[in-house]
């Protein structure tokens, strides 16, 4: 068997185009519920177009993992196009039954070696385990590598986020409903962290402007400054805050890779607009 492999995340993943094309990212799909419609993002739902369907107040919104057929149809197209090994990167399993229909696909699929791994992470957690085994190919290393160099990332990787509204976690049920309540009583901005697959609201403030720098100072309470960084800043149809986070990482830190992507519909249904978030990993923690 040769050991040309294929690098496969989910919905969840947020990767610029420039950084999809580079590292030749392969995607599995996952679904959109907007009220009674349901959509496919990537495929028949863009960001500008979810952000104007839920513009309109008490507009439900939620998310749905893809169905053994539609990951069956991903794993026979990449085997079609060469790759008879597969590293499949999913969205925590304790946030999406994907990682589930994910593995029960694969064990359905003949001469064919492919490797699921729960990410426990989501957003940019996903994208720079993808990018990391990316790049490990890209310099000739093995499959059998490129799955130990993900298991070994695999909770190293911090993501932490300001929400501007408690209200689509409320909905989601990610947040409980006396914790949105409160949010919405005192206009607070939640700080969330995903760890272990959990998403956990660690510090509230009172002010957008105010959470954004005490986000940044958490990262650089965990993580020296001009310290050799892999990073993505990621924002839900805010760019322009996006960007002034991201400048703000890049001056801080030693970025070996840094991009900017907006977060799309999957994780906009359930944050809401407005979120900001810095997902990074220090160099070495990818060392074997």
């Amino acid at each position: 068997m040769s050991d040309r492999f294929a690098i496969v995340v989910d919905g969840t993943a947020c990767l610029s185009p420039e950084v999809e094309r580079e590292f030749d990212i392969e995607w599995l799909p996952l679904h959109v519920d907007i009220g009674s419609e349901t959509f496919t993002a990537r495929v028949d739902l863009s960001a500008e177009e979810f952000y104007r369907k839920i513009a309109a107040p008490g507009v439900l919104t939620g998310t749905s993992q893809p169905s053994m057929g539609e990951c069956r149809d991903v794993y026979d197209r990449v085997i079609a196009e060469g790759s008879k090994q597969m590293l499949v990167l999913t969205v925590a399993a304790a946030l999406s039954g994907t990682y589930s229909v994910a593995s029960q696909t694969a064990g359905s699929v003949p001469g064919a070696r492919i490797e699921v791994i729960d990410s426990t992470s989501t957003a940019g957690g996903i994208s720079l385990i993808a990018t990391a085994c990316g790049r490990l190919r890209r310099d000739g290393g093995s499959f059998d590598q490129a799955v130990a160099l993900a298991h070994r990332m695999v909770g190293k990787v911090p993501v932490l986020a300001v929400a501007d509204t408690l209200e689509y976690l409320k909905r989601s049920g990610r947040v409980s409903g006396a914790q949105a309540i409160f949010g919405s009583m005192l206009q607070v901005k939640p700080i969330l962290e995903v760890k272990d697959g959990v998403v956990h609201a660690v510090d509230r403030v009172r002010t957008r402007d105010k959470a954004v720098e005490r986000l940044k100072g958490m990262i650089s309470e965990r993580t020296p400054e001009g310290s050799r960084i892999h990073a993505c800043t990621l924002h839900t149809n805010d760019p322009d805050r996006a960007r002034t986070l991201g400048e703000w990482v890049q001056e801080r830190y030693h970025c070996v890779e840094h991009w900017i992507a907006e977060a799309g519909p999957v994780l906009g249904a359930r944050t809401g607009p407005g979120m900001l978030a810095v997902c990074w990993y220090r160099e070495e923690d990818a060392r074997g």
